[in-house]
């Protein structure tokens, strides 16, 4: 989706990246841990990779990805693979330590969830998520998301195969 958006709530408001959000967005991409968690091969994401990497996000036509910003950037969400005939879509989400378990990424998830279903016609949301990410987990099935399967050593982390987590949620 290429139109501006901002989706705006109490604690967040979802936008679309912006240029002064580069350093904090490299950050991210460049956090060894996180991408692992993310299930994205870890390495060195140069600021020109970096560069590629937002802009595949923001013009993919299938896709949504937007700034969390709780008084300054604090991670991102994104809904991937949008196939608006049969309601679906992925999510992929991020929020920093440092706002986890302040009700950031539950707002996230609830203004994501109110613009896919008016805007987008989802009826579906699905994601994938670390067996061993117990926390993350939790978060999901607290917001409504259920286990549909599991992928049995399905992602390599650099030193283990791990087992990953499908899980969905329909929206009403």
């Amino acid at each position: 989706m290429s139109d501006p958006l901002i989706i705006h709530g109490n604690l967040v408001a979802l936008r679309p990246p912006q240029n002064g959000d580069f350093e904090f967005l490299s950050g991210l991409r460049n956090d060894s841990s996180l991408q692992r968690q993310l299930m994205i091969e870890p390495g060195r994401h140069t600021p020109a990779k970096v560069r590629a990497w937002i802009r595949r996000r923001t013009q993919d036509s299938q896709g949504v990805f937007l700034v969390v910003d709780a008084d300054g950037p604090r991670g991102f969400v994104q809904l991937t693979q949008i196939d608006r005939r049969r309601g679906t879509s992925d999510l992929g989400i991020c929020i920093t330590r440092s706002v986890r378990g302040k009700g950031v990424a539950t707002e996230t998830l609830e203004l994501l969830e109110g613009f896919a279903r008016r805007k987008l016609r989802c009826k579906k949301i699905t994601l994938r998520v670390l067996r061993i990410n117990h926390r993350a987990i939790a978060f999901y099935h607290k917001v409504g998301f259920q286990e549909m399967g599991l992928l049995r050593r399905h992602y390599f982390d650099g030193k283990n195969r791990r087992d990953v987590l499908r899980m969905e949620k329909r929206l009403k």
